[in-house]
């Protein structure tokens, strides 16, 4: 009776002992599919994550390249811009030039008359009417307003900006300053002005005075920013 009694307890035993183990194993599989997944998961999103980052790193690239063809284009068109005015300036230099020998070469015949009306004894109505011919030629109005027309193509608003600052201005002024504008050399603006280059720097000091401007402003780089 009592080895009966041990065999049921050992079965018994051995039956709770075999549940346990069991039961264990199979929280230990229920723990090892969790955290398998769990790492699957997270593995799949570290995938998605590079995924995304690739993405960004694409489309930050497209859009520097976008933002790089643009700076270039910019470029280039400023540079065609820069041609292009360089290009203005150089004939509304020539175009003046030969505006100002124009009326040079008039006035020194004008002065060749007068002192042949002097001199001559003859009929004096051929050389009024010559004088009165280059008068009407040397019409410097017409020069300036066809200046300021021509300058404005390419300098748009200028002398209207430059007269609301600085209303005091003489013509003359305002031509010294839309040379200076035009980044002509001292030299090439006493051939335009018809006066030497030691004339220009005193015409440019008293410029600066009249625009009341201070000692430490350059004066060509304040009008070439106007």
């Amino acid at each position: 009776m009592e080895l009966q009694d041990n065999s049921a307890e050992i079965y018994q035993f051995t039956l709770i002992l075999a549940f346990s183990i069991a039961l264990i194993f199979f929280i230990y599989i229920y723990w090892f599919s969790i955290a398998l997944r769990k790492t699957a998961l997270e593995r799949e999103k570290a995938k998605q994550q590079i995924l995304e980052n690739e993405i960004d790193l694409m489309k930050n690239k497209l859009e520097n390249e976008q933002l790089e063809n643009e700076r270039r284009k910019r470029n280039e068109e400023n540079l065609i811009l820069e041609q292009k005015i360089l290009l203005k300036n150089k004939e509304l230099t020539t175009s003046t030039l030969l505006i100002n020998q124009h009326n040079s070469v008039l006035k020194k015949i004008s002065t060749e008359l007068d002192a042949l009306k002097t001199n001559s004894t003859s009929s004096k109505t051929p050389v009024r009417e010559i004088k009165k011919l280059i008068r009407s030629s040397t019409n410097f109005e017409n020069d300036w307003d066809d200046f300021k027309l021509h300058f404005e193509n390419v300098h748009s608003n200028f002398f209207t900006h430059l007269d609301n600052i600085h209303p005091n201005l003489s013509q003359t002024d305002a031509r010294h300053c839309a040379y200076i504008r035009m980044k002509l050399s001292t030299k090439e603006i006493a051939r335009l002005m018809g006066i030497s280059a030691t004339s220009v720097q005193m015409a440019r000091v008293r410029l600066k005075k009249k625009m009341a401007l201070g000692k430490e402003t350059d004066l060509r780089n304040y009008i070439v920013k106007l």
